[in-house]
């Protein structure tokens, strides 16, 4: 199994990422990471260390963005099943009624249709 962390360059994102570090390390489990930029990501962006977080003994893969999942849900939804995923964290972050309207909610999308449970963080 595997705790599935949501990124995307925002505070929120790496919040996400230092959080489902944590559960992965209190888990003793694997931690991927589900890239929602159309960039590659590297990891000063993710604001860890890969080396570091080995020598915690904690394993960590970054999922590319595929080319036939053009949404961030489908593609973290996609993932959770495929990869056996315990718990998917994702970042947070205060929009407005309109932007809501307007844009819709990755974040909504993954709480609402993930079959494994979903822990929202925001950023400090």
């Amino acid at each position: 199994m595997a705790i599935l962390a949501c990124y995307s360059d925002t505070d929120a994102g790496r919040a996400a990422i230092r959080r489902g570090f944590a559960e992965a390390h209190k888990a003793q489990d694997s931690l991927l990471v589900a890239n929602l930029e159309k960039d590659p990501v590297t990891e000063d962006q993710l604001g860890i260390d890969l080396n570091t977080l080995a020598d915690f003994g904690v394993p960590v893969r970054i999922l590319p963005p595929t080319a036939t999942v053009h949404d961030g849900a489908d593609f973290v939804l996609q993932a959770e099943q495929e990869h056996d995923v315990s718990m998917i964290v994702l970042g947070l972050r205060k929009r407005s009624r309109v932007g809501k309207l307007l844009m819709g909610s990755i974040a909504q999308r993954i709480l609402i249709e993930a079959d494994c449970p979903v822990l929202a963080v925001k950023a400090k």
